[in-house]
C-alpha cells in the first residue's frame, strides 16, 4: 500500500490527478494481481481518475508481471473514457511498443484509430487540459505512429489510407497520393484499396480544376486513375460518382480548349483560331462548345475562304521559283562535300534571310497559348484581352 500512495503522491505533484487522499482495499504484500484487482474495483465503481493511477502504479512496480499488459491496455481505456485522446493514445502505443504480445494488439490498434479518426474529424488538441484548436497534423502523426509500431496489422491498410486523408486535408496533395498508392501497392487485397485508387483520381482533378495553375497534366493523370478505377472496380458504389467527374472535366477542357480559340478570333489570327476551333469539334463533337465552335468556324469561313484559313505557305510557288530553290538547295548540298572544287559556300547562299534573333518576352501580357500548329505571324490589334466565353 505503502507503494500505492507513493505513486498517487507522485500523481498529484504532477498535476495529473487533484483529489482527495485515496483509501483503498489494497494488501500490504502489493500483489500485482491483488493491485490489478482492486483497480478494476476503482474503475467499475466510477472512479476514474484513481483507477488510472493504480493501473499506472502496477504497470510501474511490475513491468514484467503477467498482469502489466492487461493493467496498461485498461489505463488507456479509462484516460480514453474521460477524454484524454492523447494520453490514450500514448498509453496504447506503449502497450503496443512494450508488450507486441498481448492479446489486446489488434484492439489497441483499434482503439488507437478511432483516436487519429477524431482528430481528422476535429477534435481539438488540449493543453493543459484545456481543449485549443483542431490539429490535422496530430491525426497524421498519430495514423504514422500506428503504421510504425503494426504495419501488418488487419488495420493497417485503413490506417494507411486515413493516412492518406489526413495529408489531403492538410493540402499535401503529392503526399497524399503517396499514401494512397502506398494502399494499393502494400495491401494490394484489402478493401480500401478501391477508395484508394478513386481518391487518387480525385486529388489529381482538384490540383487541374482548383488548382492556382489549372494543371492539364493533372486532369490527365485524373482521367487515367478514374479509368483504371472503374476497369479494376466495376462493383464500387463510387463508380457513378467517378463517371460524372470524368464527364466535368471533359467539358471543362472543352470550354478551356473554346476560350483558347475565341481569343485568338478576337486578336485577328484567324487562323491560329480555327485550328482550336477545329480541335473542339474533333475531341469533344457531342458537346456544346463543338456546336458553337462550329457556328463560329463557318462564319470564318465564309468571310475568309478556307484557304484563308488553312495553315501553311502564304503563296504558292511558281514552276521557276520551285527549280530555282531546287538548283540552289543542290549547290549548298554539293559544297559541303569533302572533295568539293567550286566556288564557296557563302557566295552561293549569300547573306540574305538570317534567323532572326528571338525576343524574351517583356511581360505576362505579351505571353500566349501554343497553337497546336504555329501559325503566321498577324499584326495584333491594340487590344489583347481575351474573348469571354
Amino acid at each position: 500500500m505503502a507503494i500505492f500512495y507513493s505513486a498517487m503522491a507522485r500523481a498529484e505533484s504532477e498535476g495529473l490527478v487533484k483529489s482527495d487522499p485515496i483509501h483503498t482495499k489494497f494488501t500490504g504484500f502489493g500483489a500485482a494481481a491483488q493491485q490489478l484487482s482492486d483497480a478494476k474495483a476503482l474503475a467499475d465503481a466510477g472512479d476514474t481518475e484513481k483507477a488510472i493511477v493504480a493501473f499506472r502504479s502496477l504497470v510501474h512496480d511490475y513491468p514484467k508481471s503477467i498482469e502489466a499488459p492487461e493493467a496498461q491496455f485498461l489505463m488507456a481505456q479509462q484516460m480514453q473514457k474521460k477524454g484524454d485522446l492523447d494520453g490514450a493514445f500514448k498509453a496504447y502505443q506503449l502497450l503496443l511498443q512494450k508488450y507486441p504480445q498481448t492479446p489486446k494488439f489488434e484492439e489497441s490498434v483499434a482503439q488507437e484509430i478511432d483516436i487519429a479518426n477524431a482528430f481528422l474529424k476535429g477534435a481539438r488538441v488540449r493543453v493543459f487540459g484545456i481543449p485549443t484548436f483542431p490539429s490535422m497534423e496530430r491525426a497524421e502523426e498519430m495514423y504514422s505512429d500506428i503504421l510504425k509500431v503494426s504495419p501488418y496489422s488487419k488495420h493497417a491498410a485503413i490506417t494507411q489510407f486515413n493516412l492518406g486523408l489526413a495529408r489531403e486535408k492538410q493540402g499535401k496533395a503529392q503526399e497524399a497520393i503517396a499514401a494512397y498508392q502506398k494502399v494499393l501497392d502494400k495491401y494490394p487485397n484489402s478493401p480500401a484499396c478501391d477508395d484508394a485508387q478513386y481518391q487518387i483520381g480525385y486529388v489529381y482533378q482538384r490540383l487541374g480544376m482548383t488548382g492556382r495553375s489549372q494543371d492539364l497534366s493533372a486532369l490527365k493523370e485524373s482521367q487515367n486513375n478514374y479509368q483504371d478505377f472503374l476497369l479494376q472496380y466495376p462493383n464500387s458504389e463510387k463508380v457513378q460518382q467517378a463517371g460524372e467527374n470524368m464527364k466535368r472535366m471533359i467539358t471543362k477542357e472543352s470550354t478551356d480548349t473554346l476560350r483558347i480559340a475565341r481569343f485568338y478570333d478576337f486578336s485577328k489570327n484567324f487562323k491560329a483560331a480555327s485550328i482550336y476551333y477545329n480541335d473542339v469539334i474533333r475531341r469533344f463533337p457531342q458537346s456544346e462548345d463543338a456546336t458553337a465552335a462550329k457556328t463560329r468556324l463557318d462564319e470564318l469561313k465564309a468571310l475568309y475562304g478556307e484557304d484563308g484559313l488553312r495553315v501553311g505557305q502564304e503563296r504558292p510557288e511558281t514552276g521557276e521559283r520551285l527549280a530555282e530553290r531546287r538548283r540552289l538547295q543542290a549547290q549548298v548540298e554539293s559544297s559541303a562535300l569533302a572533295n568539293y572544287d567550286g566556288p564557296p559556300r557563302q557566295s552561293i547562299i549569300g547573306d540574305a534571310n538570317p534567323a532572326p534573333t528571338p525576343q524574351m518576352k517583356g511581360s505576362i501580357q505579351d505571353a500566349k497559348p501554343i497553337p497546336l500548329q504555329e501559325p503566321p505571324a498577324q499584326t495584333p490589334p491594340s487590344q489583347k484581352s481575351p474573348l469571354t466565353p
